[in-house]
C-alpha cells in the first residue's frame, strides 16, 4: 500500500486555516449557549433588584451609582461579558440601496479605497461559504491588514480578490454622499478628520462602532449634538 502523498505547504496551511475556522465556529456556538445562561442569571438579578427596591430595602439612586461605578471600572479595564461575537442579519425584505453612479477608478487616487477600511460583520451564509475571511480576534468581523484595509483588497491593483463573492454590504454600499468619507462629494474633498479619527491603522480588531453604511441622523435642538457617524448597516 502506497503512503499518502504529503500536502504541499500552501495546501496544508489552507487546510489548517479551514480547520481553525470550523473549530472557532463550534467554540463560538458553545460560548453563545453560555451567554444564554448568563442572560437568565441577569434576569434573576434584575428581578431581585426590583423586588428589593419595591420593598424599600435599597435606594434606587445608590444602586444606580454603584452600577455606574462598576461599569466605568469594567470599561476602563477593557473587559466585556462574552467573546464579542457579532453576525450580520439582513432583513428578508431589505431592498438594495439606490444605485448612485460613482466613478471609483477616478476617485481612487484621492480616497485610496477608504471604503475598504470600514468595518462590518459577516452574515451566516458568508461565513459558511468560506470565501471571505473574518477576524479571528473579533469574530465575525471582516479581517483587516495592518494598514487597516480589508485583507481582500489588493494593495497594488486596488482590486477585490473575492469580488464575485464579496459580502452583501459591499455589493450595496455606495460612498456617494457618505459624509464620513466625503466632506464634499461633488468636489471630491475627503473628510480627513473623520477618517483619521475612526479609521487608523492599528492592528487591534476594529471598533464595533465603525459600521459600513451611513444613515444621517435627524436634526436635534442643539445642532451638532450627538453622533451620527456610525450608523448600522
Amino acid at each position: 500500500m502506497n503512503a499518502p502523498t504529503p500536502l504541499s505547504l500552501p495546501t496544508a496551511l489552507a487546510e489548517l486555516g479551514t480547520q481553525l475556522e470550523r473549530g472557532s465556529l463550534f467554540t463560538h456556538t458553545a460560548l453563545g449557549e453560555n451567554a444564554a445562561r448568563l442572560a437568565e442569571l441577569q434576569a434573576i438579578v434584575h428581578g431581585l433588584a426590583d423586588t428589593l427596591l419595591a420593598r424599600g430595602l435599597i435606594d434606587a439612586d445608590e444602586l444606580a451609582a454603584a452600577m455606574q461605578r462598576a461599569n466605568d471600572e469594567l470599561h476602563a479595564r477593557g473587559e466585556q461579558l462574552g467573546p464579542g461575537t457579532r453576525i450580520r442579519v439582513d432583513a428578508d425584505d431589505a431592498a438594495p440601496a439606490p444605485e448612485v453612479s460613482v466613478d471609483c477608478e477616478s476617485r481612487l487616487p484621492i480616497c485610496q479605497a477608504v471604503c475598504c477600511r470600514l468595518n462590518f460583520a459577516l452574515s451566516v451564509p458568508e461565513i459558511e461559504a468560506g470565501q471571505v475571511r473574518w477576524d479571528l480576534g473579533q469574530p465575525y468581523f471582516i479581517r483587516k491588514r495592518e494598514d487597516g484595509h480589508c485583507v481582500h483588497h489588493d494593495a497594488d491593483t486596488r482590486a477585490c480578490d473575492v469580488y464575485a463573492h464579496r459580502p452583501g454590504v459591499c455589493r450595496r454600499y455606495s460612498c456617494a454622499h457618505d459624509e464620513r468619507i466625503w466632506s464634499d462629494f461633488e468636489g471630491r474633498v475627503l473628510n480627513t478628520d473623520w477618517i483619521a479619527a475612526h479609521l487608523d491603522t492599528a492592528t487591534r480588531p476594529r471598533a464595533e462602532a465603525v459600521r459600513m453604511h451611513f444613515i444621517p441622523r435627524p436634526p436635534t435642538e442643539a445642532d451638532g449634538a450627538g453622533d451620527n457617524e456610525d450608523a448600522a448597516p
